[in-house]
């Protein structure tokens, strides 16, 4: 048994071996195949420099003279900004105090505005007022007299009616008289 046991862990450390040899065929396989691949990202990365550093070459070539140019228009048109700026802020001065010149104005032309209504309200108040009397006046002066006279008119038809109406009754009087006088056999 005992052989059975060496010859069975002889058969097992073979078996554990080969096992091993694979398992390390495996790893190199993939040490390998991974050295390769970093070597083709090596010559890729290679490649793609060259390729970004043409074309940051052609940038160079051809922003540094349009930002040299950009530079100069920036430093010639810096001093015309300046002065733009300076005169919008001296405009803006002005525009302000006109504003505040302009609301005085407007301010004094609206009291002056206001006193002139209300004068007009008075004196217009005051003309209705005046014509009010004037017209209660004029129709007391009027009306009174039209009174007195329309009474003494009433009065004088009146009292002509009535000596008309006596005449008549005067008239049937003598006119009855006169017929009985000649209707009267003893005359």
């Amino acid at each position: 048994m005992l052989t059975a046991a060496i010859l069975w862990q002889s058969q097992l450390a073979q078996d554990h071996s080969n096992l091993l040899i694979g398992f390390i065929a495996v790893v190199a396989a993939a040490v390998v195949l991974q050295a390769i691949v970093l070597i083709g990202m090596a010559v890729g990365a290679t490649k793609t420099q060259k390729q970004m550093l043409g074309i940051v070459q052609e940038l160079q070539s051809k922003a540094f003279p349009i930002i040299d140019s950009i530079g100069r228009v920036v430093e010639s048109t810096t001093p015309k900004v300046d002065r733009i700026t300076d005169n919008l802020v001296e405009t803006t001065n002005i525009l302000r105090d006109k504003a505040h010149e302009l609301d005085l104005v407007v301010s004094e032309a609206t009291t002056r505005a206001r006193a002139q209504i209300v004068r007009a309200d008075t004196a217009v108040t005051h003309s209705f007022d005046t014509v009010g009397r004037v017209t209660a006046e004029v129709q007391h002066a009027i009306m009174v007299p039209v009174k007195h006279i329309s009474g003494v008119l009433n009065g004088l038809r009146a009292g002509i009616e009535s000596f008309v109406s006596r005449a008549k009754s005067w008239k049937d009087v003598a006119a009855s008289a006169m017929q009985s006088h000649d209707d009267d056999p003893y005359e």
